[in-house]
């Protein structure tokens, strides 16, 4: 995690390469799963959470599209390959509905962003709290985190636990 890694290296900021389209692709998700606690969040140009190394989003009202045009015309090396699974991932849904937005009006992307930005909670919704996983200490609001969900699945051989279950009843 780059988090890990900031505190080995002693680093005060995290610069992400997250852009337009990524941030309205989590707009969008947070909506459809109803997560008020991410969507609140997930916007913000600099994140931070209590003893986390605070992350910034320089590219946010940045197209996908532009970054790769300037890697192009600047002959910078461009990593373009996305992964097989990616398509049928709820984010490639997302991305989907997205890409059929802006055929429709060119501005969707910002517009959701926009959005995004404005949204006002009342004072009583409860968030959940931001505790700390019990098996690797990193931030999360369950009592493992995905991480560690993840390679608890692998490890045992249940894969499918590990991507979107958390134990193994039904």
């Amino acid at each position: 995690r780059s988090s890990d890694l900031g505190r080995i290296e002693k680093v005060d900021r995290i610069v992400t390469g997250h852009n337009a389209d990524d941030i309205a692709e989590t707009v969008v998700m947070n909506i459809l799963r109803g997560d008020v606690a991410r969507l609140q969040r997930c916007t913000a140009v600099t994140t931070s959470g209590g003893e986390t190394i605070p992350r910034s989003k320089p590219f946010k009202y940045t197209y996908e599209k532009e970054i790769v045009m300037y890697a192009y015309f600047k002959k910078l090396d461009y990593f373009s390959t996305e992964c097989i699974y990616s398509p049928n991932a709820y984010r490639g849904h997302a991305r989907a509905f997205l890409k059929d937005l802006e055929s429709i009006r060119s501005t969707s992307i910002i517009d959701i962003i926009h959005s995004g930005d404005s949204l006002a909670f009342r004072k009583n919704v409860k968030f959940p709290t931001l505790g700390t996983c019990s098996q690797c200490g990193y931030i999360s609001s369950q009592t493992l985190c995905k991480a560690c969900v993840l390679l608890q699945g692998l490890n045992k051989g249940l894969p499918r636990l590990a991507v979107g279950k958390t134990n193994t009843s039904k």
